[in-house]
């Protein structure tokens, strides 16, 4: 467990104590375990660690209480952000067990398009992550899926992708991930065939 963020307990609640972390550059969150504890965390320190990590993977949060500090294995419930700024306003985490399989959503990553052979149809992704089981510390930063023999009207299945050691997909096997689909040349030609017919109509009125 090598991902590491650092929270202080806090005392006060509500929404106006969250507005002041806020002014002060703390993010307000919340620990559930066997009990409920609120957190503050350095806003910019968690936001850089977001940004760059994600926020499906186990964390390592060392929860400060006065002079006492304790590491806590933790994943993200859930995290709220400012729909203008898109800084993080509120984050809930979850303790779990080292030993204890959890499900999470894991992001899908396309490969593999460089060696594609070029055939005329377009790549639609359909799932952007995928859920999966297994023990916290094998959970994985992504499933890569390989496009490069994905051809025309065909179509990558989450039963098709071989999981890493120790994981399971909980995500149906016959959902599609991904698929390559023809370009919408019929829709287009019709959509031509109806301006066409628009652009004659004043001229057949008139005679």
């Amino acid at each position: 467990m090598d991902l590491v963020l650092t929270a202080t307990v806090r005392e006060d609640t509500g929404k106006g104590a969250a507005r002041r972390l806020r002014r002060e550059g703390l993010l307000p969150a919340v620990l559930y375990g066997e009990t409920q504890t609120n957190l503050s965390l350095n806003v910019r320190e968690a936001q850089k660690y977001f940004n760059t990590k994600g926020f499906n993977q186990l964390i390592t949060l060392q929860v400060k209480k006065g002079r006492s500090k304790q590491e806590l294995p933790v994943l993200v419930k859930e995290i709220q952000y400012d729909p203008l700024k898109g800084t993080p306003l509120h984050v809930d985490f979850y303790q779990v067990s080292m030993e204890q399989k959890v499900v999470v959503k894991v992001p899908v990553v396309l490969v593999g398009e460089d060696e594609r052979e070029n055939d005329g149809s377009i790549i639609d992704t359909v799932l952007y992550e995928v859920e999966v089981s297994c023990l916290p510390a094998d959970i994985p930063a992504k499933i890569e899926v390989d496009i490069s023999g994905l051809t025309m009207n065909n179509s990558i299945t989450v039963g098709d992708l071989q999981p890493p050691a120790g994981v399971e997909f909980v995500t149906p096997a016959d959902e599609p991930v991904v698929q390559a689909i023809a370009p919408r040349v019929e829709a287009e030609a019709a959509e031509e065939e109806e301006d066409a017919a628009a652009e004659a109509t004043p001229e057949q009125e008139g005679e």
